[in-house]
């Protein structure tokens, strides 16, 4: 039976109403009765008559970023991603590389003893100016904005995705409490589990040193790189989960560790945290040998009529005490500003690609 406006038609069989439903004189809507029953619903819910009306549920389509790569790929990601955004990079690399320089330029001189007379003298306290204060309370600031603005260029230049320097900006800013409590947390911990034994390995020096001693200060320095190691691994991926992740701190880097130890069963290579170990430790031995290499004229500069170790000695001393630095420090300091400004961003782009090649690894380990 079917009941239009009130009123009843029927009974028909389903032929009749796939008749009437093309054309169009039944619609979901409409009342339908089994005959023999009471109940009245809707026509829609009749699949044999309206089955190939049924909405296609939508189904997310997959991220194609999302998925394992190999060391080349890696490689190849890593230099298009760094190609492709370096003025952006460059740009946020600027909010803070300007304040350390600026930190780094007035920061005191600290007089060396003097080790020609025999006599090592107590270090005199150092006072920092207004100015130094200043410029690490805005490295602090700014520090969020220019990590998750790193992370966001990357992830545009790897998707294809065009957006403005200023859109994002708005998203690393919108960011800033999330980045800034994981950031907390994290570098918290490391100053916690570096600095504490530390202080209990120089207060074992300042005391009599026995085989007891000496053996309790290898320990402990044991287990200080120990700690850092795991904190390390921990904490691998806590710029991208705070940066495109929905939870506080404390989550961010649970998945952080998470994503770093998933596929245990897999080849060393092929584990995010050894990739990323291996990452990270050659990008930090590249930086030095950039450094060391951009040095290495201003040093045989300064070195020039040198010729046994007490002037050495005398030209450190006289730098160091140096009220203002001349212009040889100036110009060196610039250049290993620009090297650490040019080469951060080369971290950015390969952790982003390990990022997305870990959640890939992830999900085939969860099935």
């Amino acid at each position: 039976m079917v009941r239009v406006e009130g009123k009843e038609y029927g009974p028909v069989d389903e032929d009749d109403l796939r008749e009437w439903k093309t054309e169009g004189r039944l619609i979901r809507t409409n009342e339908l009765q089994r005959v023999g029953e009471e109940r009245w619903f809707p026509a829609g819910e009749l699949p044999e008559i309206f089955a190939d009306d049924q909405p296609a549920q939508p189904s997310e389509p997959p991220d194609l970023i999302v998925r394992r790569r190999t060391w080349r790929e890696i490689y190849r990601e890593t230099i298009r991603i760094y190609r492709g955004g370096f003025w952006r990079f460059m740009l946020f690399g600027l909010l803070t590389a300007v304040p350390l320089f600026v930190l780094q330029w007035y920061f005191p001189r600290v007089p060396l003893p003097d080790l020609t007379s025999g006599s090592v003298e107590s270090m005199p306290a150092v006072t920092m100016p207004p100015i130094c204060w200043l410029m690490f309370a805005l490295v602090i600031l700014v520090w969020p904005i220019s990590t998750a603005g790193f992370q966001y260029v990357a992830d545009d230049v790897l998707r294809g995705r065009q957006r403005s320097f200023a859109d994002q900006f708005t998203a690393a800013l919108n960011r800033y409490g999330r980045m800034f409590s994981t950031g907390l947390v994290a570098y918290a911990s490391y100053f916690f589990w570096f600095f504490v034994p530390l202080t209990a390995m120089v207060a074992l020096l300042a005391g009599e040193l026995s085989v007891f001693s000496l053996m309790l200060y290898l320990l402990i320095g044991a287990f200080m790189v120990y700690m850092n190691a795991r904190l390390f691994i921990n904490f691998l991926f806590w710029e991208q989960t705070a940066a495109f992740g929905e939870n506080g701190a404390l989550l961010a880097l649970r998945e952080s560790r998470e994503l770093a130890r998933c596929t245990p069963e897999a080849p060393r290579l092929e584990r995010p945290l050894y990739r990323g170990a291996i990452i990270a430790s050659i990008w930090v031995l590249l930086l030095l040998f950039l450094l060391i290499g951009v040095q290495f004229p201003f040093t045989l500069i300064r070195l020039s009529g040198v010729e046994n170790p007490e002037q050495a000695i005398a030209l450190m001393k006289t730098l160091a005490e140096a009220k203002t630095p001349d212009t040889l420090m100036i110009a060196s300091d610039i250049v290993s500003a620009l090297v650490n400004l040019m080469f951060r961003p080369l971290l950015a782009a390969a952790f982003i690609i390990l990022y997305y090649d870990a959640k890939a690894r992830r999900k085939m380990s969860n099935g």
